[in-house]
């Protein structure tokens, strides 16, 4: 190759040169009439490819002594080296003298083409690169989308940020059977992650480059022609072109699977120049064998009888481009083939037949034939392998050639049945008593099985279309999660939940092996109050096993009615309890009050959530006329003030990271403790004034309104809180009673000397010691809670800021109103 190069001793003048060895960005070169050559830098020499002097008007002219040796005969072995020789691409000087291939590195970000669309792509990352042939993982991708093979000179490569520069109508699309990037938030958040990995080893814009060179097409929708099957590259069929997407791009499906061509990908992205699609009649004049369509009759294959058939159209000849057949390939050559059924392996291949653009390649360790392009990228010379260093399956010559083939075949059909990721269909079956929340109509949409496949996208797959099958699908989806670790032998699996325009995500657990599915199937309609056999391995046309047609639908349902007599009841009454005076409420001892609350803890719990307050044993209750009964509404909560409060005020800071706001303000103790007197004042008697009353008051509704908004299935925590946590106290108006009280907060918390001087990792530490708030500790580590921040949590901002469940909030509101009160104490017993 040639290129021109600056002279020794003046670097303004330029001669021509031809490139006699290469060592990265070292050259060794000899000018053009030159007896010897020398090394040359072209990171620091000035070359430059041929006609840059000329374009650009630098002098050209030869070195003295080649100018003394030849004189004017020197233009003349210029022409003949200019005639004889290459130039060298600007891209390589560019790049230090490295190939595309040395310049790929591991980690960079592509953009993959999608096989059926040229507008969607999505990102993918280099795992692997072996001589140009680079393994890539796509961004983001579950179980249904594994690592796959690709050359880097395929056109489906584009060097990341080509879908952005270009704009719409290309987009981002992710090509599993799943969009799971349909939200747009999702995608946004997908998109930017790729992009921030990205940084760390950049994909030079000129590295990968769709073709520039495609010539417009003349092909029309509807058009019949002939194509190689793409999921068996031996066969020839009957196809048609279902759509045209630009001058260029146009889609071409085989006939067999025109319905199904996006899952079982029969169909191939063309150009006027693919080589894998020809005019009608050319395997029969080629005298290739051709495999009629699943609607053709018996008989020889007519085409002009299927034209008929089909009220279609051929396509004519001159849209299929001139394919010109390389020289010097010939019958029984060998070279190395990648086989079409699995890229993972190579083979050594033998060349069976030619013709025209098309290769009949024979695998010969397995001695499968396949056809390939003349040019295609899964051909190798003889020696790519070993000089890339990848396996290379080479025959035995000791073995018949049948026998590992039918060693292979039974080897993966005996994996296959023994595989316990595998799964049968599940069936569903209509006829069965579907439950309260599926819709028999929707049900009866539904496919009759789902399978058989991979058993975690098979079951996701039937829990999927159930809930699409139900009244309210946010519900069902709910019923179905779990909290915590899954039970052992089941795994938690993501699933989605539409209503209208919003989406509803839980981690649901699910069977991890075949031999569960059945139980789980059971299990799943149980919690559906639906019939055992809705839905399962196991498929029930006329009778269901469990008579759900006959028995009464009652026994589904799991006792879920309420019924009998209400809780806290002894003889079939609720107890009533008789509104008693303001004064004897006051001088009631607390410890009165818990001897009441063991027989009424029920009465209690409906008094919390707004609901009649309770009357005395043996007397009616008050009219909800009367001025008695109104009363007694306002005096409802007093008795409450013989306790410590529970903080579980909407009152304070709603910050998400106190921690990091207390740093920023700097802020000292002083300065937490006079923001936590503010805010968690002891409460005064009831009658010091009536501001004071109607403070409390609307405290207490904010309370009230915050308890009625826990569902059944939390009511008994709730009671855990509210009587563990108004453990009867001894009067604040006692000291020797107080100093009773700071002992025993002492021993039941064990808190250091001082909690607002815990840092992260001592609040982590104390939640990490507790039974009800482990769970969580990881979660306030991570937002930098320290104890200053710690103390000033309350409900709201737990639930709205640090987005925990209902319960854990409850739980960790306890803690925390637990250590204000300790604090106060604590602080108070200091100064004395």
């Amino acid at each position: 190759m040639l290129l021109e190069v600056c002279h020794k001793n003046n670097p303004d003048i330029y001669w021509i040169a031809e490139i006699t060895m290469v060592c990265g960005h070292l050259l060794r070169i000899k000018f053009i009439g030159a007896d010897s050559d020398f090394w040359c830098d072209i990171s620091t020499t000035k070359v430059h490819p041929l006609g840059w002097c000329g374009k650009y008007d630098e002098l050209i002219e030869p070195p003295d002594e080649i100018n003394e040796k030849y004189g004017d005969t020197i233009i003349e072995i210029m022409k003949k080296a200019l005639l004889d020789g290459q130039s060298v691409s600007i891209e390589a000087l560019n790049n230090k003298g490295l190939s595309p291939i040395d310049r790929i590195k591991v980690g960079m970000k592509v953009e993959v083409q999608n096989i059926i669309d040229p507008y969607r792509y999505w990102i993918a990352t280099v795992c692997e690169n072996v001589g140009g042939r680079l393994l890539v993982r796509y961004d983001g991708a579950d179980e249904d989308l594994t690592q796959f093979w690709i050359f880097f000179s395929n056109p489906r490569l584009s060097s990341f940020g080509y879908v952005t520069n270009k704009g719409s109508p290309w987009q981002f699309k992710y090509p599993g059977k799943v969009n799971k990037f349909s939200c747009k938030n999702k995608l946004s958040t997908q998109l930017r992650q790729s992009a921030e990995e990205a940084i760390s080893e950049p994909t030079p814009a000129d590295l990968f480059q769709p073709n520039q060179n495609l010539e417009s097409h003349n092909f029309v929708s509807g058009m019949k022609l002939e194509a190689l099957s793409p999921q068996d590259m031996r066969t020839i069929r009957p196809a048609t072109v279902t759509k045209v997407f630009n001058n260029f791009h146009f889609l071409v499906v085989l006939d067999d699977h025109v319905e199904d061509y996006e899952d079982t990908k029969a169909a191939w992205l063309c150009d006027s120049m693919h080589p894998y699609i020809y005019p009608i009649g050319w395997a029969h004049k080629n005298s290739l064998a051709f495999k009629n369509p699943k609607i053709w009759k018996d008989g020889p294959f007519d085409w002009d009888e299927y034209l008929t058939m089909t009220s279609s159209v051929p396509a004519p000849d001159y849209c299929f481009g001139t394919k010109i057949p390389l020289k010097g390939i010939e019958v029984n050559m060998k070279l190395e083939a990648v086989n079409p059924q699995n890229h993972e392996e190579i083979h050594v291949a033998n060349i069976d037949c030619i013709v025209e653009h098309m290769l009949c390649v024979e695998l010969l360790p397995i001695g499968e034939k396949y056809w390939y392009a003349q040019d295609s990228d899964l051909l190798f010379p003889v020696g790519w392998c070993d000089s890339n260093d990848y396996a290379l399956h080479i025959p035995d010559t000791t073995i018949e050639r049948e026998q590992p083939k039918a060693v292979e075949e039974r080897t993966v059909k005996d994996d296959m049945k023994c595989s316990e990721e595998w799964c049968d269909r599940i069936f569903f079956n209509y006829k069965c008593y579907a439950g309260p929340t599926i819709s028999r109509n929707k049900l009866s949409q539904l496919p009759k099985h789902v399978g058989p496949g991979p058993l975690s996208l098979v079951l996701k797959e039937v829990l999927n279309k159930i809930i699409s099958a139900s009244y309210k699908p946010a519900k069902l989806l709910k019923d179905w999660e779990t909290e915590g670790p899954p039970e052992e032998g089941m795994r938690l699996e993501m699933l989605r939940a539409k209503l209208k325009t919003s989406t509803y995500h839980a981690y649901v657990p699910i069977a991890r092996s075949a031999t569960q599915v059945s139980a789980f199937c059971r299990e799943v309609c149980v919690k559906m109050q639906a019939c055992p056999s809705l839905f399962g391995p196991d498929e029930y046309i006329e009778q269901c096993p469990n008579d759900c047609q006959h028995v009464d639908k009652s026994t589904f349902h799991h006792n879920t009615e309420r019924r009998g007599r209400p809780k806290g009841s002894v003889n079939g009454r609720r107890k009533k309890k008789k509104a008693a005076p303001e004064k004897k409420e006051k001088e009631q001892q607390p410890s009165q009050e818990t001897e009441s609350n063991k027989d009424g803890e029920s009465i209690e719990s409906e008094h919390s959530a707004g609901s009649t307050p309770p009357s005395e044993p043996g007397t009616r209750p008050n009219s909800p006329d009367s001025l008695e009964y109104k009363r007694s509404q306002r005096r409802k909560r007093e008795p409450k003030n013989n306790y410590p409060k529970l903080e579980m005020k909407t009152r304070g800071a709603k910050l998400p990271n106190f921690a990091l706001q207390i740093k920023q303000a700097h802020w000292n103790k002083k300065d937490v403790q006079t923001i936590y007197s503010n805010t968690c004042v002891k409460k005064t008697s009831q009658d010091s004034d009536t501001e004071n009353e109607t403070n409390e008051s609307s405290s207490n509704s904010r309370d009230a309104k915050n308890i009625s908004d826990v569902s059944d299935s939390e009511e008994p925590e709730l009671k855990k809180l509210k009587f563990n946590t108004y453990d009867p106290l001894p009067s604040d108006n006692k000291m020797f009673e107080k100093d009773m009280t700071m002992s025993w907060m002492k021993g039941k918390l064990k808190l250091s000397p001082n909690p607002l001087d815990w840092s992260v990792d001592d609040v982590y530490a104390y939640l990490s010691s507790t039974d009800d708030c482990k769970l969580i500790a990881e979660k306030m580590k991570q937002e930098e809670i320290d104890g200053q921040a710690f103390v000033m949590l309350d409900l709201p901002v737990i639930r709205e800021f640090l987005h925990m469940k209902k319960e854990f909030a409850l739980q960790l509101s306890k803690h925390i109103a637990m250590m204000r009160w300790y604090i106060n104490n604590f602080e108070e017993s200091g100064e004395s």
